[in-house]
Formats: structure tokens, C-alpha cells, sequence
């Protein structure tokens, strides 16, 4: 009787230890992968907010060019006249005027105060390029108010300091921003202590907290930094409630679970190797959509996509060339998207040798340099110089830095220029882009879209763009779909566009056709075709 009493406990023992552990284990998995999405989400969160106040420093910059030109004399009629129109036009700049030896002279909100002696102290920082900064200056027509003023030349804007940290979040995650040449705290969100942000710049967003957790950035143009911190959140704090849920569902639903999970699996395993099938038999085809350049309308070159039509249904790319990456499938991926690509474009590229291609390499790609020997090996013979075949890396593929860094050096020794695609929707941090050489910026697609409207997305386009004039880098906009769009970009100096509004993608041979049919005018007037 004993024995078989204690035979049956083990065996509940064990029912219950084998029904409870993958129930224990999954909510700890579950609260590891929430931990890393958080995370990611609040390195986002801090690379949009260092763009915010990259923005609002720009503005300032600009302001001051402006009352530099502006006409006659310090504290004339037409002088202050000019700082009130630099008011209405920057958004962020609340005052302006001129100072000197220590004191403020006139602005269009004080009037002329030469006579009154309104001692102005000396600047708390002074940038290589000449800018002076006074991070807490009070104002003079306030007890309290304290601004932002950067001076030069005689010169000072007045910036309200919450203009740095003003981003629409619904959540509303405390906002630090710092000057981090002098570690010192230029503004913080409401409710948010200095103390506690400078801190946690100082330990690089690695502080230990049970309830926060930090995120750190910095521009990558000025020397300014941003902390970000949003409260924790965990599965296992409350694991006695989610266990109690999780077994009373699994009793009810477990074989119906396992059942729809055993059919998913099934087509997930069926479905690399059906990618793998494809490869190997050369089913992946590839599309080219042109690259024009908005000066002249010119297309200068084309960007090689993947396609599968499997069954003659059409296979998103953002679908199999993620199975691709996972599966270890992605590089004869790469090797397929080259061999097609040189055999459907060759002759094109040697006739035309202004014109080029570039195709999309993964992270994977971009470890080792086995694809670079690949193309060197295959452009050999045929004509087409290294510059016709450029590279596009996603931000991804940057965060792997100490193995991707010597291969884009080579990829760029070796002759191939190299993008940054979909520029701003991937790797959080943008100081990569000082310890890389690249050669040009793909702004993504869902930041064209917003150009030139009033969202809280409008303003990274342009922050994007004056980052790679800034950086001495040329810009391809993506999804280009209105002339609008294009008449903006032109505007701004954007040299490139991409999108359904010049073209699709489209197969080899009616890329060539729509390129004889764009050009033939210039062909009948004896220009160059390229």
C-alpha cells in the first residue's frame, strides 16, 4: 500500500513538475525577450530624441547666419527689424539680438538696453566652430525663466530649453539632454531630476534599478548627448497570478495548442527547405528599379530586388529572405542575386560605364570578405569596373562593428561604393557613422512620406539630410511617389530619388526598353545615352 501511494505521488509529482516546467520556462523566456524588445525600443527612443535636439541646435545655427546678413547697423531700426523676422521663421529661437563686452545691447523683445547695463556673463561653453553657449541664462524680462542662449559674432539666440526635450511619446519616458564635453545638463523632461539623468550618462545608461531602465545616445555632429529611461516591467515579478492563468488555460487548450503549433512547425520546417530548392535551381529572379538623379531626371543606375513566385504566388521578400537569414540560406541567396544580376546586366554595364548596379548584402555577408573575393572573381573579363557594382548594407548589419568594419573598408578599397540602406529605421545608435566610411545615405521610405507634412516623424528626414550634407555624404530618397515630394527634395540638396513615381522594379528587359524609351530624345540629338 505504501509503496503504491508513494509510486502514485511521484508519478503526480512528475505530472505536475512536467505540466508546470514548460509553463515556468516559458514565462521566463517571455520575460527575456520583453527585457530585449523594451530595450531596443528605448535605444530607438533615445536616437529620435538626440535628432530632436540636433534639430533645435541646427535652428539656432541657422539663426544666427541670418542676423550675420542682417542689414545695418547693431540696435538700427532695420537691424532689429531683421531679428524679429528670424523670431517668426524659426520655430524654437523665442528671442534675438546683439551683445557685447558683457552685456546685452538690444533685441526685438528688450528693445534697445545699451543704456541700461543688462550684464550678460561669460558663456559656460565655447564650441571649436566659435559658438558661444550660456546653458541657464536668466532672462532678463523674467525673475525665473531660465533659456538656452548660443551667441557668436556679436550675435545671440534665446532657445527655451524644453524645445529639446518636447517629443510626442504617449508614454511619457523622461527626456535628459547634455552637453557632454562639460557634462552638463541642458534641459529635462517635466518631473525628471538632473542629478539622476547625469548620472546615468556618466555610467553610459548601465545603472542598476529595479524600477528603470536607461538608454544613452549622441549626436553624431555636435557634443551633445541624451539619456532616456522608462519604467521596468516584468512577467516574473508577478508569476504566482500567471501561473494560476496559464494552467487553467493549458488544461482546457493544451492539445489544441500543440496541435496548431505541431501544423505551424511543420510548415515552417517545410518552408526553408522549399526556399533552399528554389535556390539551387535558380527559381529566385531578380528585378532592377531605377535610380534617378533629381537635378536632370537622369537615371545614373538601378537597385537589383529579389523576387519568388512560388506556385504563382508571389512571396513577400520580407518573408524568405528572413527565412534565408535564418536558415544559413542567405549568402547563396547573395551569390544567386550577383550571378543573375551580371548575366542580365553585363552588356549594359560595360556599354555604359557611367551606369551601375547595386545589390543588398546581409550582416552575414558582411563578417567575413567571401563575397568580396566572389565579385572580384566574377567582374574579372567582363569589362565592368568595381564603381558600376555598389554595395547596400541595411543598419543591422553595423551593429556586428568590429567584424563589419574592416570588410566595408575593403568592399570601399577595392573599388565599390557603399550604402546605408533604409537609413534611420534600424541600428538605434548613430555613431557608427564617424568610425565607418560609407559613401552614401538611403533615407527610408516612411520617412519620405512625411516630408514637408506636420507629424512627429516629419522632422527626421530633414535632420537626416543636413547629417550627410554635414558629413560630406551623397542621399538616395527612397519610395519617392509625388512631385511634391521631388520638388522638396531638390530643395534640400537631395541628389537622388527612388521610387513608383520615376519607376517600378522591374525584369531586365523591360528596364531596357523604359531606358531607351526615357533617352531617346537625347539619342536623337546626338548625346550620350549615359
Amino acid at each position: 500500500m505504501i509503496t503504491r501511494l508513494t509510486l502514485v505521488s511521484a508519478s503526480i509529482a512528475l505530472g505536475c513538475l512536467a505540466t508546470i516546467a514548460p509553463v515556468l520556462t516559458s514565462i521566463y523566456v517571455a520575460d527575456e525577450d520583453a527585457e530585449r524588445r523594451d530595450e531596443a525600443e528605448l535605444r530607438e527612443f533615445a536616437g529620435k530624441a538626440v535628432m530632436r535636439a540636433d534639430l533645435v541646435t541646427y535652428q539656432a545655427f541657422g539663426a544666427l547666419a541670418d542676423l550675420e546678413r542682417a542689414p545695418g547697423a547693431a540696435c538700427s531700426p532695420g537691424n532689429l527689424a531683421e531679428a524679429a523676422r528670424v523670431i517668426f521663421n524659426y520655430r524654437y529661437v523665442q528671442d534675438a539680438g546683439n551683445y557685447g563686452n558683457g552685456q546685452y545691447l538690444c533685441s526685438p523683445l528688450l528693445g534697445d538696453v545699451r543704456s541700461q547695463d543688462l550684464t550678460l556673463p561669460p558663456p559656460d561653453f565655447r564650441s571649436n566652430d566659435g559658438y558661444f553657449v550660456w546653458f541657464h541664462q536668466r532672462n532678463p524680462l523674467s525673475d525665473i525663466r531660465e533659456d538656452v542662449q548660443i551667441g557668436r559674432n556679436g550675435h545671440y539666440v534665446s532657445i527655451d530649453p524644453g524645445s529639446y526635450v518636447d517629443l510626442i511619446d504617449p508614454a511619457r519616458r523622461p527626456i535628459g539632454v547634455l552637453n557632454i564635453d562639460t557634462n552638463t545638463v541642458i534641459a529635462v523632461s517635466p518631473g525628471s531630476d538632473p542629478d539622476d539623468m547625469l548620472n546615468a550618462w556618466k555610467r553610459g545608461g548601465k545603472v542598476q534599478s529595479d524600477q528603470w531602465r536607461y538608454a544613452v545616445s549622441r549626436s553624431a555632429t555636435r557634443p551633445l548627448g541624451v539619456v532616456v529611461k522608462s519604467a521596468r516591467s516584468s512577467l516574473v515579478n508577478n508569476w504566482p497570478k500567471l501561473l494560476f492563468m496559464w494552467l487553467s488555460i493549458g488544461v482546457v487548450s493544451g492539445a489544441a495548442v500543440g496541435w496548431l503549433m505541431f501544423k505551424r512547425i511543420s510548415r515552417q520546417l517545410s518552408f526553408p527547405a522549399t526556399l533552399e530548392w528554389a535556390i539551387a535551381r535558380k527559381k529566385i529572379d531578380v528585378a532592377f528599379q531605377p535610380i534617378v538623379r533629381l537635378a536632370d531626371n537622369e537615371c545614373t543606375g538601378v537597385e537589383a530586388l529579389v523576387r519568388w513566385t512560388l506556385n504563382g504566388r508571389v512571396i513577400s521578400p520580407e518573408v524568405f529572405v528572413t527565412v534565408a537569414e535564418e536558415n544559413r540560406l542567405i549568402q547563396p541567396l547573395t551569390d544567386l542575386v550577383l550571378e543573375k544580376t551580371l548575366a542580365q546586366l553585363g552588356g549594359w554595364l560595360h556599354s555604359n560605364p557611367a551606369f551601375y548596379v547595386s545589390i543588398n548584402l546581409s550582416s552575414e555577408d558582411l563578417r567575413s570578405d567571401r563575397f568580396l573575393n566572389k565579385l572580384t572573381t566574377a567582374l574579372k573579363g567582363t569589362g565592368i569596373a568595381p564603381s558600376q557594382v555598389r554595395i547596400e548594407a541595411t543598419e543591422r548589419s553595423f551593429m556586428h562593428a568590429d567584424a563589419t568594419r574592416g570588410i566595408i573598408a575593403s568592399f570601399r578599397a577595392a573599388g565599390h561604393p557603399v550604402y546605408i540602406d533604409d537609413f534611420g529605421t534600424g541600428y538605434s545608435s548613430l555613431s557608427y557613422l564617424q568610425s565607418f566610411r560609407i559613401d552614401v545615405l538611403k533615407i527610408d521610405k516612411s520617412f519620405v512620406d512625411t516630408i514637408a507634412q506636420d507629424t512627429a516623424s516629419s522632422v527626421v528626414a530633414p535632420h537626416i539630410i543636413a547629417m550627410a550634407h554635414e558629413l560630406g555624404l551623397e542621399v538616395v530618397a527612397e519610395g519617392v511617389e509625388s512631385a511634391s515630394q521631388v520638388a522638396w527634395l531638390i530643395d534640400k540638396d537631395v541628389q537622388y530619388g527612388q521610387g513608383w513615381f520615376f519607376a517600378k522594379a522591374m525584369p531586365a528587359h523591360e528596364l531596357f526598353t523604359w531606358l531607351r524609351t526615357r533617352h531617346a530624345p537625347k539619342a536623337a540629338a546626338g548625346v550620350p545615352l549615359l
